[in-house]
Formats: C-alpha cells, structure tokens, sequence
C-alpha cells in the first residue's frame, strides 16, 4: 500500500524489536521500581517510581493486558518508539499480580472526550518550548492529566 502526504504512520509493533523490548521487560523485573496504583476508572494510572534514580512518571493501561496502546510520560518512551519501557512493562507486571486493581465496570467514553482531545491536538501543534523529549510527551499528558 502506497503512502500519502498526510498519512500518519503506523505505531510499530512490540514484536518489531523483539531484542529492546526485552531488556526493558529485564530491567523492569531487575531496578527497584515502585508501583502504585493512582486511578482503577474508566482506565488504570499507575505511578512508577524509581528510589534510587529519584524519578517517577504516569503510566496508563487503557486496554490491560493489551500493551499496545499504553502510555508512559518517561524520556525512553517518546524517544525509542518502541511501544513500551521499563515503566510500562513494570504496571503491566503489577496490574497483572493485583488484580483488584481491575476497574469493576467497562471503560465508556466520557462525555467530554471532544474536550480531552482538542486539548491534545493544541498541545501536539504548540509544545512550547524546552528539551525535545518534554515537548514529544505535551499530547500524551495530556491524556494523562484529564483521565
């Protein structure tokens, strides 16, 4: 299939590097990562801290166990595009020994999803300034902070 201007490419999939995705599912298991749950409904937001680097960020696992839509607002998932990192790869590993974490009803679209996502347009189009990484994850918090 031929490409056109304007079309968005495809996020590529876990299985594309198979070799990356498994060192951040290694180093997932082997830092001290703290994982804490911050929100179960309509999708779980994880906090996922890091002691000894001193470092936290959001993850959301709108699909669990479907990793392919998750978001982390970490530098190495905006960067690498891979579809994971060590964060996400450590919610994962957490919802899936917790589950009680579980939302009880199925996620619904919320009445003011327009809104959510006018907001991450006008951010994707005006980052503002700053290092690149910050301005890449502007959208995904988007998402984060209206969830």
């Amino acid at each position: 299939m031929e490409r056109r201007p304007g079309d968005r490419e495809s996020r590529p999939r876990l299985e594309d590097d198979p070799y990356a995705v498994a060192e951040r599912r290694s180093r997932a298991l082997e830092e001290p990562l703290d994982v804490r749950l911050e929100r179960r409904a309509p999708f779980a937001v994880l906090e996922v801290r890091n002691p000894l680097h001193r470092t936290d960020y959001r993850v959301m696992l709108p699909l669990f166990p479907d990793r392919s839509v998750a978001l982390c607002t970490c530098t190495d998932f905006a960067r690498r595009d891979l579809g994971t990192c060590k964060h996400v790869e450590a919610a994962v590993h957490w919802r899936s020994s917790h589950p009680e974490s579980r939302p009880v009803d199925p996620p619904r679209p919320s009445p003011d999803a327009g809104l959510v996502w006018a907001e991450v347009d006008l951010r994707a189009r005006d980052p503002g300034d700053g290092p690149t990484a910050q301005r890449i994850r502007a959208p995904g918090r988007a998402l984060i902070d209206a969830g």
